[in-house]
């Protein structure tokens, strides 16, 4: 019975080491003393701290051997000569380069074909791509390329992960000791929730590495056509239209401002004023048909 109270206790103390190791574990600090309250009959054991403290002190020196890792996306604005073949050129570059598209849009006008298109490639392809992407165009507008840091989440997930990992090697080790179902299954249930935990924190660290692996591209491709400014003898006449639109537009914001204003302002305020002087009107007019009428008996 004794073995089986010290065994719950050192279970009891192992999660509480396991969660501790989830919350920062990278950071190197002592374990603090935590006043834990036990179920009738279970005993909470002493364990000693040098495992989690080694364990803190490898998580640092982890975090200063690993390579960053870092999501790269890129964002261009191009004017090309041919919509429909640079858009064969980029389709071709994705597939040399082992990636995938993820969405492609052209619009059809009268002067030519625009298209957006957004696709992934591997992040340490994706400055030969922009190179090779910037070579198909005549005029690159705009250009952005940014970065997310993420390893301070990744070394902290895999960290956690070896706290968890050492808590289920543990309590793997108490199920095999156990010497009746019910110390059996006193290990059992917070086995499940560590493992549940293992995968948690295996799946996040895995989609970690899959984002940054790959790199995100969004590419605007403007044709010559569309580029080029409207031009006769010195006159711009997409400056009149611009313009024409511009004040089109003012007119009717001003009368769709002024519609609204009436309908919600004018009308209900008229109708507050309207309602008590239309009752005043009435009421005198019942008050002078009942004096004539008055009159007109008196006079008969």
């Amino acid at each position: 019975m004794v073995n089986r109270k010290i065994m719950y206790g050192v279970i009891a103390s192992l999660l509480a080491l396991a969660v501790a190791g989830c919350g920062r574990a990278a950071a190197p600090e002592p374990a603090m003393d935590v006043a834990y309250e036990a179920p009738a009959g279970v005993e909470f054991v002493e364990v000693e701290n040098e495992v989690v403290v080694a364990e803190s002190g490898a998580g640092v020196g982890e975090y200063a051997a690993i390579e960053r890792l870092i999501i790269r996306d890129a964002s261009l604005s191009m004017v090309v000569p041919d919509t429909e073949a640079a858009l064969d050129e980029i389709n071709d570059l994705v597939d040399e380069l082992g990636g995938y598209v993820v969405e492609s849009n052209t619009y059809q006008y009268q002067e030519g074909q625009r298209a957006s298109v957004r696709f992934r490639i591997p992040a340490e392809s994706l400055d030969v791509a922009l190179d090779r992407i910037r070579a198909l165009a005549s005029e690159v507008r705009s250009q952005n390329i940014s970065g997310k840091d993420l390893t301070d989440e990744y070394v902290d997930r895999k960290s956690s992960l070896r706290h968890l990992e050492a808590t289920e090697a543990r309590l793997l080790e108490f199920l095999e000791e156990a010497e009746d179902t019910e110390a059996a299954l006193a290990v059992y249930e917070p086995l499940q929730e560590v493992q549940a935990q293992i995968e948690q924190v295996k799946g996040r660290i895995q989609y970690l590495e899959q984002s940054a692996a790959m790199a995100t591209v969004s590419l605007e491709i403007i044709p010559d056509e569309l580029a080029q400014p409207i031009q006769v003898g010195g006159w711009h006449p997409e400056g009149t239209l611009r313009n024409a639109f511009e004040s089109l537009v003012r007119v009717l914001r001003f009368l769709v401002d002024a519609a609204i204003v009436i309908v919600v302002l004018v009308i209900p305020v008229l109708a507050v004023i309207a309602v008590p002087i239309a009752g005043l009107i009435l009421l005198v007019r019942a008050i002078v048909r009942r004096r004539r009428a008055r009159r007109a008996k008196t006079a008969a």
